[in-house]
Parts: structure tokens; sequence; C-alpha cells
């Protein structure tokens, strides 16, 4: 904070306004200092949201990642009066290390107004569970989607997600929006499409023991998941040989790709919304 030019925020913050654009900050970490110095710089480039993903591997005993989920309760709690003084909403993603049950655990205990959720598929799929039901639970408290579709490979230790384009990945991004509508009506959608790989070792004892929460379905809907709609080799987008231009372009087209595919998506979405409402009428 003390390097920060607040002059060329402002500058941001301007053509933001101007612009009409809504901006959302986002902070990776697990420092309670470093998050309130977040809330700080969303306030003064005049993003209302930030989008905190805790950098936290789940430990192997239960209780070490209850007292864990304490610490990052009270670190959010102890942010809540810098978040009231610049009307910043904090957007808790689960960020591969937290499961659905824990993040309404932490709502419950915070209970503020300037405390909601950041759906991310990817924070689903990293703890083995279904983003849509994600959806369902979280989604009355979910300020913003973080829409991101992947393609499952098989490897040795289980397998791993590669960023796709929206609508040609495993996840059920219809159903997705649709839990979103009815519990968040009002939740901003971010488009991500990075062409990055997240690994899924399900197969690793260890990864399978910090999911305590692990039930017999979740393991078995991944195997089918795998088997049904599992690619054999990796995307050509992973491959290294490509030049920096080559992956330039082909990002470029994943993102057009991806936004004509939600904007025709949503129009549908819109239109059965409206023939339901003239027949309920």
């Amino acid at each position: 904070m003390e390097r920060a030019d607040y002059g060329y925020l402002s500058s941001c913050r301007r053509a933001a306004e101007a612009a009409g654009l809504f901006l959302q900050l986002t902070y990776a970490g697990f420092r309670a200092d470093n998050l309130q110095d977040a809330v700080r710089l969303a306030g003064a480039t005049g993003c209302r949201s930030l989008c905190f993903r805790p950098t936290l591997e789940r430990p192997l005993p239960v209780k070490t990642m209850q007292v864990r989920l304490e610490e990052l309760c009270d670190m959010l709690a102890q942010a809540l009066p810098v978040m009231a003084r610049y009307s910043v909403n904090v957007a808790l993603a689960g960020n591969g290390g937290l499961t659905a049950e824990d993040m309404l655990s932490i709502y419950e205990a915070l209970n503020s107004e300037y405390f909601t959720f950041c759906l991310d598929p990817a924070s689903a799929l990293l703890v083995l569970e279904d983003p849509v039901e994600w959806a369902q639970q979280l989604g009355p408290y979910t300020s913003s989607v973080r829409l991101s579709d992947y393609e499952i490979v098989a490897d040795s230790a289980g397998a791993r997600l590669f960023g796709c384009c929206l609508g040609a990945g495993i996840v059920k991004i219809p159903e997705l929006l649709e839990a979103i509508r009815r519990g968040s009506p009002s939740a901003r959608l971010f488009i991500a499409t990075s062409g990055g790989s997240l690994p899924l070792p399900f197969l690793d004892t260890v990864f399978l023991e910090r999911l305590h929460h692990l039930r017999p379905a979740q393991l078995a809907g991944m195997m089918r998941l795998l088997m049904e709609q599992g690619l054999e080799n990796p995307p050509l987008l992973q491959f290294p040989d490509l030049s920096e231009d080559e992956v330039l372009a082909a990002e470029d087209e994943r993102f057009q790709s991806s936004l004509e595919w939600l904007c025709s998506l949503l129009e549908e979405t819109q239109s059965d919304v409206e023939a339901e409402e003239g027949a309920a009428e």
C-alpha cells in the first residue's frame, strides 16, 4: 500500500466509470494484513467487489482443518470494518481448498452484508464436488460467478483438467446458471478461458485422505465422468511447441467463442423465463 500510485489508481477508476465497467479485484493469499490492503486497493480503484482466493492446502488431520477454517474466518472478520469503510464486498472462492460445507460455515459465522461467494466451477471439481450442486447450495449467497469450462484427461495420478471454450467441456453451465438465477439473479458473470491445466489426483491416497467429506458416490461420479467424457490426449493448445503468437491467437479465439456461446445461452434462458412468467399469468 505504501508504494501504491493513488493518482494512477484514481485515473483507472475514472476510466472504468466513464466506460460503465464493473471491476473486480482478485487477492490470492492467506494473510490478514494483505487481505485488508487488497480491500483498500479495491476501494481506491473503484472495485465494488474483491474476489478472495485463499491459498489453503487441506491438511490431513480433521482437527487441523478446523483450525485453518477458524483462522480464515478470523481473517475475514478482522477485515469487515475495512470492507464497510470502503463499501467493498469480499467474495470468497473455494480455490481448491474449501468444500461447499466449509464455505457455508464461514458465511454463517460472519453473517455480514459485505461477505458473499465467488462461484468457480474449478473450485468444486478440485475437491471432487459437483459445480451445479455448489450453485444450488451457495447460489443465494453468491455475488459473482467465474464461468469456466474444462476438458478432462486421464493421467497416472488420476486426471488433469484443461481449460476450454465455454460449452465444450464437462461443466454443466446451463444448469449452473439456472441455479444461480434462482438463488441470486443479480450475480455478476465473468468469463475465464485460461489455457492452463489443473491436477485432479484422485488416485493419490494422500489427496483422498485430505478430503474428509468424501463420499464413495463422489469418487464414482468422477470416474464415470472420466470414462464418458475423458480425452485420450491433452488439447493442442497445451503443447509447448506453439509460438507465442499462435497461443495468443488461440486464446483470443477461445474467448470470442465462449462469449458468443454464453450470449446465445443467456438469450435462450431469458426467452424461457419470459415464457414461464407468461404462462403463470
